[in-house]
């Protein structure tokens, strides 16, 4: 698969934006859900995504598409036949900017959350998820 082409204006606000998003995940409100079966979970995704981790984020990109706006998390790095950009898939884009925002930061706050178990992951609103 073959990564997107970023304007340098897209990809310096998605490296601003990944700023943003782990300083408000970092002060979340912890009496937000946080699912009984996210520990397991949690473990899964470590052992099975390590590249998954928070410190492997580069940046966190919302770009407008027809029909929509996408949302793409790209990782610094990923183990060979791995995409280092992950999306919610072509031509599935959220119809809001809002939306896609929404989702990088859910995505964000789970990805530290799995990798920090002081971390609170929120419940994802089902006009989020995937």
């Amino acid at each position: 698969m073959t990564a997107p082409d970023y304007t340098d204006e897209q990809f310096i606000e998605g490296l601003q934006r990944l700023r943003r998003l782990q300083e408000t995940a970092s002060r979340s409100d912890h009496a937000l859900v946080f699912p009984s079966t996210f520990t397991a979970e949690s473990t899964a995704l470590r052992h099975g995504l390590p590249h998954w981790c928070p410190d492997n984020i580069l940046a966190v990109l919302v770009y407008p598409v027809h029909g929509g706006w996408n949302a793409d998390i790209v990782l610094r790095d990923a183990p060979d036949g791995c995409s280092v950009v992950l999306d919610k898939g072509t031509g599935q884009p959220f119809a809001t900017r809002a939306q896609a925002e929404a989702f990088l930061f859910y995505f964000v706050v789970a990805v530290a959350a799995a990798w920090d178990p002081n971390q609170v992951l929120p419940s994802v609103p089902a006009s989020l998820a995937a």
